[in-house]
């Protein structure tokens, strides 16, 4: 008995005979796979340095083109939390994937809302919002103590200069 093969059966033997290759001589790390511990910190060299009268630091490595954030939205990002000697205390990598997280801004300390959503400053007399961030942007935020965890007692961020590099893919919804 003879059996005929289509020809999409002819196309499918040499698709499967690749992905076989593929697999076999890859590591574990080389498909889409980002370890958490190699998230390296954006350079803020020649970036534009932005700091409000709070004390917040904003380095604009790039200005997206999208929608403006707003304090009441929830964004879609990508994000690593260190403390000011490196140490990773978050990150959206840190299940080894780059699928962007989703942070509603009215859940997150008033440095990081403001890194994002702007701050308020007197312009001539008028309190206006600034530095607002765009759909698109990346920024590198540097936190003081007073817009993160100040003193909380117990917490283990309390007292700490948070830095947060951010990569803000969309904004999500309004809240």
């Amino acid at each position: 008995m003879t059996q005929r093969f289509s020809r999409n059966t002819w196309l499918l033997i040499p698709l499967g005979l690749m992905l076989a290759v593929l697999s076999t001589s890859c590591d574990d790390n080389s498909f889409g796979t980002i370890r958490y511990d190699d998230i390296g910190p954006f350079d803020t060299t020649g970036a534009e340095r932005v700091v409000a009268p709070n004390g917040l630091i904003i380095y604009i490595h790039q200005e997206g083109h999208g929608d403006v954030v707003a304090e009441n939205h929830a964004v879609r990002l990508r994000y690593t939390g260190r403390t000011t000697d490196g140490d990773i205390f978050d990150s959206s990598y840190r299940n080894e994937v780059d699928t962007p997280t989703v942070l509603n801004l009215r859940n997150m300390i008033p440095g990081f809302m403001q890194g994002l959503a702007g701050f308020n400053m007197e312009v001539d007399g008028q309190i206006v919002r600034m530095n607002a961030a765009r759909e698109g942007s990346m920024r590198t935020l540097v936190i003081p103590p007073s817009l993160a965890y100040g003193n909380s007692s117990g917490h283990q961020l309390r007292e700490e200069t948070l830095v947060f590099d951010i990569d803000l893919v969309s904004i999500s919804s309004e809240n």
